[in-house]
């Protein structure tokens, strides 16, 4: 559960100069600590994600430097504030190059798993979506359709990343095309989740996500098997988180309650998975998930795995390959073997025996 630290709002126009906020908001107002905490679930079940990293070009990376761990909490606010500032220049830059007529940008500094992290997204200042001198004064109903951007740092991962230990992906960003990119584009954010990354989790944050809920082996086995088929299904082709969503929660058991069965999306966009809304099924990757390849200078083979089974486990008898892990034997069962390839194995066995003899 997120906690929040600091939240401050800012309003962007196109036509005319930001209204900037002149201090933080008061985290002991119930109805503006709902806003803050509805905006990061919000953002968390979001499926239109991407990750990455700063470019390294731009003021905003620069700038959050100063956002140093080691500040006293009122320096850390009065820094906090001249960051989201200096970025509210930034988006106007870059909007009014656009179609966007803009709306409040809303920058939450919170903590999640022990690191601190900052977000900051756009909510369009509609009818439903009204603030007074740039404070919320009654409960905002935050929904899907109005969060439509949004950046998340990891500024932990970003500072470890500084000195060269965090290699890994420490933002996280909502918005891609001609519409959206001038708001990721004044965070200097840069995609760096590649289709053979995406494919490569898949089954990873399934399995995973299946094991919270004691899913026995023999449906994890079916779930994967579901996974890999929709791939293959689709090689080339863009394939879809919410897809992969739904095969996760069919293969929930029945006692899962409805939020739960709601998870999967959330859950598979922890900073360990990454997971994107789309991603191309790159054949290569693909293949690897679905076959196993082993070669030797006497022998290779190439098979489905979904035509391999285990010796002595009664769901896999009937699996035409069967691995003994007692042994290492793979014993390939007679109906596997054509009349031509029968025939070539008695006609070498054969020759073999005669000069034996």
């Amino acid at each position: 559960m997120a906690s929040i630290k600091r939240f401050v709002i800012h309003e962007l126009f196109k036509d005319k100069k930001p209204d900037i906020a002149g201090e933080l908001l008061n985290l002991d107002n119930e109805i503006i600590l709902k806003l803050a905490k509805d905006l990061v679930k919000i953002k968390d079940g979001r499926t239109a994600v991407l990750w990455g990293q700063f470019k390294g070009s731009g003021d905003f990376p620069l700038k959050l430097k100063e956002l140093d761990a080691e500040l006293k909490e009122d320096e850390r606010s009065v820094k906090l504030l001249e960051l989201t500032e200096h970025t509210m220049g930034a988006l106007y830059e870059e909007i009014v190059h656009t179609n966007s007529k803009g709306g409040y940008i809303c920058f939450i500094e919170y903590e999640s798993f022990l690191d601190c992290r900052l977000m900051a997204a756009m909510i369009t200042n509609t009818a439903g979506v009204k603030l007074t001198n740039l404070k919320p004064t009654k409960e905002v109903h935050v929904d899907l359709s109005k969060l439509h951007q949004a950046v998340d740092i990891n500024v932990s991962g970003y500072s470890k990343s500084i000195k060269g230990d965090f290699k890994k992906n420490y933002l996280s960003f909502i918005g891609k095309g001609t519409h959206t990119d001038y708001f990721t584009n004044a965070f200097d954010c840069i995609n760096k989740i590649t289709p053979a990354k995406a494919v490569n989790k898949a089954p990873e944050v399934l399995k995973d996500f299946l094991a919270q809920f004691y899913v026995d082996n023999t449906t994890q086995k079916s779930a994967r098997a579901q996974l890999v088929k929709y791939l293959s299904d689709n090689i080339g082709k863009e394939v879809h988180l919410a897809k992969i969503d739904e095969i996760a929660v069919s293969n929930l058991p029945a006692s899962c309650t409805d939020e739960e069965k709601q998870s999967f999306i959330a859950f598979s966009k922890q900073d360990k998975y990454e997971m994107p809304a789309t991603f191309e099924a790159r054949k290569s990757n693909v293949e690897k998930l679905a076959k196993i390849y082993y070669a030797t200078d006497a022998f290779n083979f190439n098979f489905d795995l979904e035509n391999i089974g285990l010796v002595g486990v009664e769901a896999d008898s009937n699996k035409p390959i069967l691995f003994n892990k007692d042994n290492d034997d793979v014993i390939i069962r007679g109906r596997m073997i054509t009349p031509e390839v029968r025939a070539a194995i008695i006609q070498v066995t054969l020759l073999n025996e005669d000069e034996n003899d």
